[in-house]
């Protein structure tokens, strides 16, 4: 019973894992690319959740710093 505990945390650590690089990469191509961030155009970009956004604190903080950068530009 614990092993398949185990098991289950590391597949959901894996998939957090795997949303936060999508949407680290996506930030950072929107970037370069010159394009405006919003979480309405990551949510259709990334097909991850706005809740995703917001409630991760990692991705929340990379975004927030992601449209200051941006405040120059618009």
């Amino acid at each position: 019973m614990i092993m398949k505990y185990d098991k289950m945390v590391a597949i959901t650590q894996a998939e957090s894992q795997r949303k936060m690089n999508i949407a680290k990469n996506t930030i950072s191509d929107m970037l370069k690319n010159m394009e405006r961030i919003t979480v309405a155009e990551l949510v259709k970009r990334t097909g991850l959740s706005r809740g995703f956004f917001y409630k991760n604190p990692t991705i929340r903080e990379e975004l927030d710093n992601a449209i200051k950068t941006q405040g120059a530009c618009y």
